[in-house]
């Protein structure tokens, strides 16, 4: 079994949106520059796996049908605007089923017990479509596919999905808001100050789903250490609900000085985050972990940054979890901690 199965193809680079948009096609490539010195740095056997396609019906579990055809038109009309901020090429429509199918693939090498964990870098990314509608650069929900897939076709009963992209994955929230299979967690800007406006800790759940939507908005300027206490704290949930699969939208767009990012995080942040989420799918699904691609546009260090998320991912333990555990968080971000606690008080021990 390998240490990390990566998932990509140098299709991904045929969407584009628009020349000057953030989300464009070179992101992947700093991405894999990094990922392949990995491959040379490291022990751990890594393995890139070129990315296949999904079915349309793995797409149609969590989509309605109108968008799937929609997206399909506008793709094969030669491209258009979706949303303002979302537009297609002619490349898009297949380039979003090849996001969705290795975002599938990652998962499934995991689930079949071929790597113990895996990544897929994929363009377009993918939290921010919700059942019916594309947007924030989103066309099908990917991470949503997966576990959809996971629940339906591996039988598991319980997947968490945690979010760590700065924005707020309204589409996957939405799209479990009222099922208790899937736990989300995300930890985002606070929707007062940053895309889609949405994320209060208030938003819980409903139906069956009440207490399974967790989510830790943090202010602009949130600095690493309180970023990663607040993924620290979500992990005490993540104890109690003992899932038995790891989804993780790993989104690198909370650096500090991403273009459309307002935290001021170091690269070392990640580095972090891939630990800690190393060691939740250890100590609760046989470390069962598969991550793909969201936002993330500071290009200049984006190697950087996925090579430290990487390792933390395999087991490497940087210093700054050992800082962690003697750091007097800011008062702001123990008050949203305190919001967070008493939306949930009647769901969960804290």
């Amino acid at each position: 079994m390998v240490d990390l199965a990566v998932i990509y193809s140098e299709l991904f680079r045929k969407h584009e949106m628009d020349r000057a948009h953030p989300e464009s096609p070179d992101r992947v490539d700093f991405i894999m520059q990094g990922i392949k010195e990995l491959q040379n740095e490291l022990k751990e056997q890594i393995i890139i796996h070129q990315a296949e396609t999904i079915d349309e019906e793995d797409i149609l579990a969590v989509h309605v049908p109108d968008l799937l055809t929609t997206i399909q038109a506008i793709s094969e009309a030669g491209g258009g605007m979706i949303t303002v901020d979302t537009t297609l090429n002619e490349h898009t429509f297949n380039l979003a089923k090849l996001a969705a199918g290795a975002t599938k693939q990652a998962a499934k090498l995991v689930a079949e017990n071929q790597a113990k964990r895996s990544f897929a870098v994929v363009r377009p990314p993918g939290h921010h479509a919700e059942s019916n509608s594309a947007g924030g650069f989103c066309f099908f929900n990917n991470i949503a596919i997966a576990a959809e897939w996971l629940i339906n076709s591996m039988d598991y009963n319980k997947v968490l999905i945690i979010d760590i992209d700065l924005h707020f994955g309204n589409g996957t929230s939405h799209i479990f808001y009222y099922r208790k299979d899937i736990l989300y967690v995300s930890i985002h800007a606070h929707p007062m100050y940053s895309y889609p406006g949405s994320g209060y800790p208030t938003e819980v759940g409903i139906v069956d789903g009440l207490g399974y939507n967790i989510n830790i908005p943090l202010l602009p300027g949130t600095q690493s250490l309180d970023w990663l206490y607040a993924l620290q704290f979500a992990s005490r949930i993540v104890n109690q609900y003992q899932p038995e699969f790891i989804l993780v939208s790993a989104g690198f767009d909370a650096l500090e000085g991403d273009p459309v990012g307002i935290f001021n995080l170091k690269a070392n942040a990640f580095f972090g985050a891939g630990y800690l989420l190393n060691e939740l799918a250890k100590d609760h699904c046989d470390g069962r972990i598969c991550c793909t691609l969201e936002g993330g546009y500071k290009k200049d260090q984006l190697k950087e940054v996925s090579k430290k998320f990487i390792k933390g991912l395999l087991g490497y333990k940087p210093a700054i979890i050992d800082k962690l555990n003697d750091y007097d968080v800011t008062d702001y971000t123990k008050s949203i901690i305190k919001q967070v606690k008493n939306a949930h008080k009647g769901y969960w021990e804290f």
